[in-house]
């Protein structure tokens, strides 16, 4: 366990929201009520109890059983030596940091023998790895996610942290009610504090609130967008903010969260440009116009001496 990610532990056991062991049941299944029990954090009764009555309110039938989940130590996020050393293979790289919803942990999806690897297209992910290797193009040459080895190499290269801690079924594959957001926003602060990102990309509307709220200075989404090469200055989405903490600068990436209705659009040829034709069907496949804000974010870094 390196500096970085001891630091960042121990803030969680001191707040509260230490992962829980993940518990089973004698079918197998996870037991949510006694990993309920076993976590520590002060909010958890009521966002429980929010996203229950969500849950009771939005549903038409069917057999599926209310589910809260807090955060298990099975998916529980490590901070690489890659990531805190700003290293790989030799090559200095930007520390990466991206900032979801709420969707539970990342799981990579088990290869099945005689089958190709793969991740679903419009999966958080997907999604995700393919923006962070676009991203590290001009820095360092990855390859495509072709299998689980490759794919856990990209996982390590970035940090991702969720702006609500726990997850529920209250809502499908939406956002979980916005008391989630409001209980855990201001855990963003200190993650953020210990984690001294180089970039940060934000998926989704409460990402973008809560760290405009927590992680950012003021009036971090008036200050003007980055002039990218290539992308017209109105589509750009990225801008060169300050933190609270520190008032470091950063390069914030305001990007749509994966898998979401605004997906399509952010991914789409005119937006985030095509997939390298080779690799449609490669989890992590690169992106043309995110290559080219990874050039953008190769030119700040180098003004910024980082």
């Amino acid at each position: 366990m390196n500096e970085m990610e001891n630091k960042l532990n121990t803030y969680y056991e001191e707040a509260g929201i230490e992962p829980v062991k993940g518990v089973t049941d004698r079918e197998g299944y996870y037991d949510y009520e006694k990993m309920f029990d076993s976590f520590c954090c002060p909010n958890k009764d009521d966002c429980r109890e929010v996203c229950k009555l969500d849950y009771e309110r939005k549903r038409s039938g069917g057999s599926t059983k209310f589910r809260f989940s807090p955060r298990s130590k099975e998916a529980e996020a490590i901070v690489s030596p890659y990531y805190s050393e700003k290293k790989y293979k030799g090559h200095r790289i930007p520390r990466i940091l991206v900032v979801s919803l709420s969707a539970s942990e990342p799981m990579e999806r088990k290869q099945e023998e005689g089958k190709p690897f793969y991740l679903p297209r419009k999966s958080h992910w997907r999604g995700t790895t393919t923006t962070v290797r676009s991203l590290l193009d001009p820095f360092i040459e990855l390859k495509p996610a072709e299998d689980e080895d490759s794919l856990r190499i990209i996982v390590e290269l970035f940090f991702h942290v969720r702006t609500a801690k726990c997850f529920s079924n209250a809502d499908g594959k939406k956002q979980e009610p916005a008391r989630l957001y409001k209980n855990c926003g201001g855990y963003l602060s200190e993650e953020v504090r210990i984690l001294e990102p180089d970039v940060v990309v934000t998926q989704g509307g409460a990402a973008h609130d809560k760290s405009k709220k927590y992680v950012f200075e003021k009036n971090a989404e008036r200050t003007p967008k980055r002039e990218v090469e290539g992308i017209a200055d109105a589509d750009s989405i990225a801008r060169i903010v300050h933190l609270k903490e520190g008032n470091r600068r950063v390069y914030w990436l305001r990007s749509f969260f994966p898998g979401s209705m605004a997906y399509n659009k952010f991914y789409s040829a005119d937006h985030a440009g095509l997939e390298v034709a080779s690799e449609r069907g490669i989890a992590g496949a690169k992106r043309e116009n995110l290559v080219r804000y990874g050039r953008d974010i190769k030119k700040f870094m180098d003004e910024e001496g980082r």
